[in-house]
This record gives C-alpha cells, sequence and structure tokens, in this order.
C-alpha cells in the first residue's frame, strides 16, 4: 500500500493582535497569505518549509502560550536550521534573543520569543 507524505506541520498562533503580528513574522522573513472565507479567515505567514497560522483571538486573555504555563518547555515552536547564519540574519535586524544561543559542534540553539509571548527555537 502506498504511504501519502506529510508536509509541514503547520502551528496555529492564537494572537491578541493580527496585524502586528503580521509585521513582526514579515520581520522574520516570513510571507504574507491571507486564507479563509468570510465567515473565519486567518493568514499564514511562511518562510521555506514552515508556516504559522495566526488567528486574531476574540479574548486577549485566551493567548497562552505553552512556553509560559508551569511544567511547559521553553519553546512553543521548534525549528531546524543553520542556527548561525539565521543567528546572524536575525542579530543583523535586531531582533531579540531569549534563550542562548548555544553554539557548539554538536547542536546549536537560539531562542526568540514573539509579540504574543510565543517562544520559537530554532536548533541544528
Amino acid at each position: 500500500m502506498e504511504k501519502a507524505k506529510l508536509s509541514g506541520p503547520t502551528m496555529v498562533l492564537l494572537v491578541k493582535n493580527i496585524a502586528n503580528s503580521i509585521t513582526f513574522y514579515k520581520n522574520l522573513g516570513f510571507t504574507y497569505e491571507l486564507v479563509g472565507g468570510p465567515d473565519i479567515q486567518h493568514v499564514h505567514m511562511t518562510r521555506d518549509s514552515v508556516t504559522f497560522i495566526l488567528h486574531q483571538a476574540k479574548n486577549q486573555e485566551d493567548v497562552k502560550p505553552f512556553s509560559s504555563v508551569e511544567g511547559g518547555l521553553y519553546f512553543d515552536v521548534f525549528c531546524y536550521t543553520d542556527v548561525r547564519v539565521l543567528l546572524e540574519e536575525f542579530r543583523s535586524k535586531g531582533i531579540q534573543i531569549v534563550r542562548g544561543p548555544d553554539l557548539n559542534d554538536f547542536f546549536s540553539e537560539f531562542t526568540i520569543q514573539d509579540l504574543d509571548g510565543y517562544r520559537i527555537a530554532f536548533g541544528g
């Protein structure tokens, strides 16, 4: 039996202010696409094979990143990449690093935080 190939995954991020979040992710090099119909709309922010679906929260208190709850990990999203190259790119744009960078020959990693507190780790 033939197996279907999966692509993605795609992460849904509930945000407090979608316009501000779009600007933030564009600064990270993501492209914008409005998706959905008249009743439900959300935004796809894509860079290479990573897509975040941004969805406007009706109640701001509903926005609660996993990394902010007791027992949560230090990141909400993890992306594999060439860490040193991306770190240089982000530093040149003034993007704040909230954890790391931890650079070594085995595995390197750093973490940023978006406007809603979602922590995105980049490693490789």
